[in-house]
């Protein structure tokens, strides 16, 4: 079923939670977890990149703490999350899908809210735990098979390429290359322009980060890019098997090519598809009203 949803003005919503920062330990790593909102049940925040870590969601998707408590995590390896060895990068997605699990375990999970990248990790770990979620929400997703993933990232070069210049010259500067967080920002803000429908609000957008987190954040995304060329993966037709209610929220002006979203759509049985006009890749700051009303239905 497909859903085309209008923007119908603005309405600010402003809401105020308990906060906590905790480092979740979970084999040689710590995970820093960030917690908001009312009370159980409780939602885990996949977020995108992969490197970027949770800050960027923030703070407005804090605003579904209104539907249930919220865990926003920065993965292994990005943000501020601790851990010095390296030899998980061997398999990064079956670690990054057993960290989603001690997770689950620790906060009694039952929901995975997935934003862009975070789609190809909620997939994963739906088909290694099918059991022990009843719902996931698909934010912006990207393409989760490796083969149409690796379609998009050509496909999105061509939309980021309109800013090569400005971007090269960012990349090549001594400063960046040292993680300095306000010529990282900069990078971001420049590169992400094109991913809203209102281009001007990607200065909205929280991209701040320390030089190592900033370092890292660019090491993770190799890792996984390479990952992807040499291991070929399509979760669809395990999906296809899955009974889990699942609702997909895209834009019609995202970087991402509608038809990758609807074959998840059509992939998944129990899904739910919602079209936000005016919608770029990051919903909840280029309509939020119409996201939180989409997403509190769902969960209802």
């Amino acid at each position: 079923m497909l859903h085309v949803m209008m923007d119908d003005g603005d309405m600010e919503v402003q809401m105020s939670f308990d906060k906590k920062e905790t480092l979740v330990p979970v084999d040689d790593a710590q995970l820093f977890c960030f917690i908001t909102g009312k009370s159980n049940p409780p939602i885990l925040v996949l977020h995108g990149g992969p490197g970027l870590g949770h800050q960027y969601l923030l703070p407005q998707m804090a605003n579904i703490g209104n539907l249930g408590s919220v865990i926003f995590y920065d993965q292994r390896g990005t943000g501020k999350s601790i851990g010095n060895n390296n030899d998980w990068q061997a398999n990064p997605f079956q670690t990054y899908v057993h960290d989603v699990e001690q997770l689950r375990k620790k906060f009694g999970v039952k929901t995975l809210l997935a934003h862009s990248w975070g789609s190809i990790l909620a997939s994963f770990y739906a088909l290694a735990y099918p059991e022990e979620i009843d719902k996931i929400i698909y934010l912006n997703p990207v393409p989760v098979s490796s083969a149409d993933y690796l379609e998009f990232v050509k496909h999105r070069s061509q939309i980021v390429d309109l800013h090569k210049n400005e971007l090269d010259a960012i990349r090549e500067s001594q400063a960046f290359k040292q993680g300095d967080p306000k010529t990282v920002e900069k990078f971001y803000r420049i590169y992400f322009k094109n991913y809203f429908a209102k281009p001007e609000l990607a200065d909205t957008l929280s991209l701040t980060m320390s030089p190592q987190a900033a370092i890292n954040n660019f090491k993770i995304y190799d890792l996984f890019y390479q990952y992807t060329l040499k291991n070929s993966f399509d979760p669809y037709e395990g999906l296809k098997k899955l009974n889990k209610k699942s609702l997909i929220v895209a834009g019609d002006k995202d970087v991402i090519p509608y038809h990758y979203v609807e074959r998840l759509h059509k992939n998944i049985p129990a899904s739910e598809l919602v079209l936000i006009k005016n919608c770029g890749h990051f919903s909840y700051i280029d309509q939020p009203d119409i996201l939180f009303r989409t997403i509190e239905d769902f969960l209802k």
